[in-house]
């Protein structure tokens, strides 16, 4: 198996300033390489990237353009120490919320945001899981995600 050295999800917009903003004012991430048609976003240490790209771009392969053309989008999601705290920043920066802070019984706090080309972000908090969830699914408590 080969090895990843890095790994990179890219959202096609073709307004990358914003959606660039976007991403480094709510995730605090920080702006790598930006030549205009196409921006790479970081965390620093971390070996992972978020990019924004200009579907119209000559570079963006014909089948790529033509599947952002159609609207298909990723999701992303984010796990961070608290929901609650950045779905306030969120609404307070007026971003698109696109429902309420649920917590799931598989141990996860989450809420689902927009970015300004249409990608649907789930902001994650791991919390503790229920018990009687990770049962009747036959999971092992100790195999569940634990709360930072």
């Amino acid at each position: 198996m080969p090895a990843i050295p890095q790994f990179s999800a890219t959202v096609f917009s073709p307004e990358t300033a914003p959606v660039r903003d976007f991403y480094v004012s709510l995730f605090g991430l920080e702006v790598s390489t930006d030549v205009g048609w196409f921006v790479a976003l970081r965390r620093p240490g971390e070996v992972w990237e978020v990019c924004v790209w200009d579907p119209g771009h000559e570079a963006v392969p014909a089948a790529a353009r033509a599947s952002a053309a159609a609207g298909a989008a990723p999701l992303l999601a984010f796990v961070v120490d608290d929901v609650t705290a950045l779905a306030a920043a969120a609404r307070a920066a007026e971003v698109p919320v696109l429902g309420p802070i649920v917590d799931e019984p598989w141990g996860q706090r989450h809420v689902f945001l927009q970015d300004p080309a249409g990608t649907v972000i789930d902001v994650v908090q791991f919390i503790a899981p229920d018990p009687a969830w990770l049962a009747a699914h036959g999971i092992d408590p100790s195999d569940a995600p634990v709360p930072a």
